[in-house]
């Protein structure tokens, strides 16, 4: 976990670094595209999977759902400082625990609802409404949020069902198909320093 961290702390800084140049959809479409030799040794278990049609379904929703969020997650951190984004990204978390309970009929807490009301709480303290103006950066990293945690409940269902490798590997190739209309539409053609 504090590799993963190190690694999420990175890939925050490049998108921030790379800046505007390419748009958020290529940014995010070449990030998934050169993620998926990773998947190489998953791909035996995908075939194994022997997934019913509901599954796919599921997957594919849930590649829509984070399309959207990392399409959007890359225009807010073009956007908005990343304070911001980390602070509203941490939303994702409170949605899950609020669909959780809504989808997957989890019960509450106490401490879990006190939770989620201090953690709205302080994504009002972040964004200020009424005090400054709220940027479209801002606005598309709360969707953001929000579609996140549909992925994130999508996988808690598809994890019971299949090996965690699989829903790794459907997920990253549904977001690089889902990514590809929408990065081929505003296409740039990336440098070399953009690939690396």
């Amino acid at each position: 976990m504090l590799f993963a961290g190190i690694c999420f702390v990175g890939v925050t800084a490049i998108v921030k670094h790379m800046g505007t140049r390419l748009p958020p959809a290529e940014s995010a479409f070449l990030r998934y595209l050169l993620g998926l030799v990773f998947l190489l040794p998953m791909l035996k278990d995908v075939r194994e999977a022997h997934l019913t049609p509901r599954q796919w379904k599921l997957f594919g929703m849930r590649g829509l759902f984070h399309s959207v969020g990392v399409m959007l997650w890359f225009y807010s951190m073009t956007r908005i400082p990343i304070a911001d984004v980390t602070a509203i990204n941490y939303l994702s978390p409170v949605f899950v625990t609020i669909g959780a309970v809504i989808f997957l009929r989890e019960r509450l807490a106490m401490r879990r609802i006190a939770a989620v009301i201090i953690a709205l709480v302080g994504a009002a303290i972040i964004l200020r409404p009424g005090f400054r103006e709220i940027s479209t950066g801002h606005l598309a990293m709360m969707v953001t949020a929000v579609v996140f945690a549909g992925s994130y409940l999508t996988a808690k269902i598809m994890a019971d069902e299949v090996k965690p490798t699989v829903v790794v590997a459907m997920l990253s190739i549904f977001v690089t198909i889902g990514l590809a209309p929408f990065a081929f539409m505003t296409w740039i053609t990336p440098t070399m320093n953009d690939v690396g």
